[in-house]
């Protein structure tokens, strides 16, 4: 339920302007609501609102953290270009308490209507990964591309995860059709979180591919009934350092605009 407390509230009209569905507009000089039933719990009415006289549900505008100033582009740009697939980690199990902050902060990675229909599956324990490993690689025993993973895996390396100690998927109900969007992007926010706590990750491609196409392999994840692991990264304590940013081919870019 959207409230707005009038007390608080100015008509100053932000929440009106920046709400998707047309949720709010001014009659008579107050602020009103209208079709509520539209609303997406989006909240940016609740986020712009100068006076915090807007509130969703049972989320008191006063409890809402604080937006504090970004951090400056070249912080993001080192961290965007630095960021690394790892491959090479520790044997050391992966601290929980870090591992919930990068996820609770890739909770707010955007979704398609504001669903919020990501769902994390977290697997720990290299007995654990090695068994999903061993669905996968059946699946992909008669695919050709896949000749030299599965030779690498029969003879006990482990080309799907790396010898990471961990693996975190993002899963969704696939009958949405953007719901591999949704985890493609809430796991790219999650491989961005995780080299600032000390962690760091590589795309389990092979694993995501086996998982979307093999009920087997689904099952051998333990994924909860109804729903696909579309994305996911093989997580650890890096065993190396990297001190450079490696060279990238150049900038492609078509620009169209109204001059053209």
């Amino acid at each position: 339920m959207i409230r707005i407390d009038r007390a608080r509230c100015t008509v100053c009209g932000l929440c009106a302007e920046v709400c998707p569905l047309l949720c709010f507009r001014a009659e008579d000089g107050v602020m009103q609501t209208r079709h509520e039933e539209y609303c997406m719990r989006c909240g940016q009415c609740t986020a712009i609102c100068p006076s915090a006289a807007v509130s969703l549900d049972e989320a008191p505008a006063d409890s809402l953290r604080e937006l504090k100033p970004f951090i400056s582009f070249e912080d993001f740009d080192n961290l965007a270009r630095g960021r690394r697939s790892v491959r090479a980690f520790r044997d050391a199990p992966v601290p929980r308490e870090a591992l919930l902050r990068a996820l609770d902060c890739a909770r707010y990675a955007p979704t398609g209507k504001n669903l919020e229909n990501v769902t994390w599956l977290v697997i720990e324990g290299k007995e654990r990964l090695r068994s999903i490993a061993d669905a996968v690689v059946d699946f992909s025993r008669e695919d050709p591309r896949m000749e030299a993973v599965v030779r690498s895996h029969d003879a006990g390396r482990d080309p799907i995860f790396r010898d990471a100690p961990c693996a975190v998927f993002a899963l969704a109900d696939s009958k949405y059709d953007l719901s591999a969007c949704n985890c493609d992007i809430a796991v790219s926010y999650l491989e961005l979180a995780l080299p600032t706590l000390g962690l760091g990750a590589c795309w389990a491609g092979f694993a995501m591919r086996a998982a979307i196409a093999s009920p087997a392999v689904r099952a051998a994840f333990g994924a909860p009934e109804g729903l696909t692991p579309f994305a996911g990264l093989m997580v650890g304590l890096p065993k190396l350092k990297y001190r450079r940013i490696p060279a990238r081919r150049e900038l492609r870019v078509t620009w169209l605009s109204d001059k053209d």
